[in-house]
């Protein structure tokens, strides 16, 4: 169960409500951007409201766990200049250090990960000496404590370096470190692409890894092993029902219909299905009634950000629904 959204900072008694209330879910993740970790009281108080839920579960359900998925990249550590001129973070690295110094006292209840966007650095060990990283050791430096890295492992795929976009190579994509002083206690750091809705178009060209290759084969072969569209449901506090990866698709609302017949429409909707699996029949029923599908693909940052451009317009979703409804269509093949 994924809690998510930006700043939940406001909703958080729902997660913890969640927590006590939900016996069959075992991992309740949650990702915040740790602005809420103003300072070390504040954010004591926070992961250990965590820790208190999932430790008054009843004994006789099944061990659950939070994971306290932070944001944490060039991106959302970005130095920028205030309407007073001076230099300040979008979300300052301290309340990161603020997090990963708590998290640990929580380990039996909290797992700790931070969430990064890959860049050029990702290209070599340079994205744990430099860049955002670095400012965190050095500011954990500061509060007396070392880190250690203990593992990393590569992409699965080769990627193009923006810095050196003649070449394709591994990026790193995971880690795992701890603080000294808690030596047990490894702490995650996992570094992808950008989502499925494009914001890659907001950084730097020089700085960004796109999926441009990815996209051309999904585009001549079909999905390739791993990769799906996420159709999972994203309910809202509003009651809306919605794709996860396309939140302009909407099943239902939660409080009037129920979750059960939203689940059931879900199954039986087409166009879901195809999303999911990179259906190819899906650019050319764009075609069928869009003219800007070439510009579209260049456009895309890889196939998730494809595939969410090409539903965004209700009345191409309805074409694409009848069409895949239609046991008179080809199937693509």
């Amino acid at each position: 169960m994924l809690f998510t959204g930006g700043d939940l900072t406001r909703q958080m008694d729902a997660f913890y409500n969640g927590i006590r209330t939900m016996p069959h879910v075992t991992t309740f993740a949650i990702l915040l951007n740790g602005d809420f970790a103003s300072d070390k009281a504040e954010t004591e108080r926070v992961i250990a409201a965590m820790a208190d839920a999932i430790e008054v579960r009843p004994g006789h359900w099944p061990r659950a766990k939070v994971l306290l998925q932070i944001s944490f990249d060039e991106f959302h550590q970005e130095v920028i200049v205030d309407k007073h001129g001076r230099l300040k973070e979008r979300i300052p690295v301290a309340r990161i250090a603020n997090v990963v110094e708590s998290a640990p006292r929580y380990a039996k209840q909290v797992q700790l990960a931070l969430l990064h966007k890959q860049t050029g650095l990702n290209f070599s060990m340079d994205v744990l000496h430099k860049g955002v990283f670095a400012r965190l050791v050095n500011e954990l430096g500061d509060r007396g404590h070392k880190v250690q890295v203990l593992s990393t492992a590569p992409s699965a795929r080769l990627k193009r370096n923006p810095q050196a976009p003649d070449k394709l190579a591994l990026v790193l994509k995971d880690a795992s470190f701890v603080l000294a002083r808690y030596p047990d206690v490894p702490i995650l750091m996992t570094s992808s692409t950008i989502d499925g809705y494009g914001r890659a178009e907001l950084l730097d060209e020089g700085e960004t890894v796109k999926e441009k290759e990815l996209l051309a084969e999904v585009l001549a072969r079909g999905p390739a092993a791993g990769e799906r569209f996420d159709t999972d449901l994203m309910f809202w506090f509003n009651g809306w029902a919605t794709l996860f990866n396309a939140v302009h698709i909407c099943l239902g609302d939660l409080y009037r219909d129920g979750v059960e017949k939203i689940l059931a429409r879900q199954r039986k909707d087409p166009l879901s299905r195809a999303l999911h699996v990179f259906d190819q029949r899906l650019p050319r029923l764009y075609a069928e009634i869009r003219g800007d599908l070439d510009q579209l693909i260049a456009k895309a940052t890889g196939p998730h950000h494809l595939f969410h451009m090409l539903t965004e317009d209700s009345e191409v979703r309805l074409h694409m629904t009848r069409r895949l409804s239609d046991p008179r269509s080809d199937n693509g093949s």
